[in-house]
């Protein structure tokens, strides 16, 4: 007996509510619109990082550094947002895999070195 797949579309959910899933093709529109974004915002920041360096390059003058610092440190703010969020989910999987690792020992009550049982 054949069990059918619904595909994308409306799907009854819960309490009568229609849930749509998006179709594949909206995905990779989401996708494509995700990188769009990210290149254009990368972009403006190697833009203005090379246009203060240039300025710099071509002051060489510390009233100019300090004008160029004062004017441009929240601009290091871009780059920390889009390493951040990585960051911080790599640095959350790390501890929820910990935690399960100690639950599944204190579940076996295992010492450090020992295997479960395999049954």
């Amino acid at each position: 007996m054949a069990i059918p797949i619904p595909g994308p579309g409306p799907r009854p959910g819960p309490a009568g509510v229609t849930l749509v899933l998006p179709s594949a093709a909206e995905q990779r529109r989401q996708a494509d619109e995700r990188t769009t974004v990210w290149v254009f915002i990368w972009t403006l920041f190697t833009f203005k990082m090379v246009t203060v360096a240039l300025i710099y390059w071509a002051s060489q003058d510390y009233a100019a550094a300090s004008l160029l610092a004062a004017t441009t440190w929240i601009w290091f703010g871009v780059p920390l947002l889009a390493v951040s969020g990585p960051l911080i989910f790599r640095y959350r999987l790390l501890r929820v895999r910990a935690k399960r690792e100690r639950l599944r020992r204190a579940e076996w009550l295992l010492h450090d070195g020992e295997a479960p049982p395999l049954h």
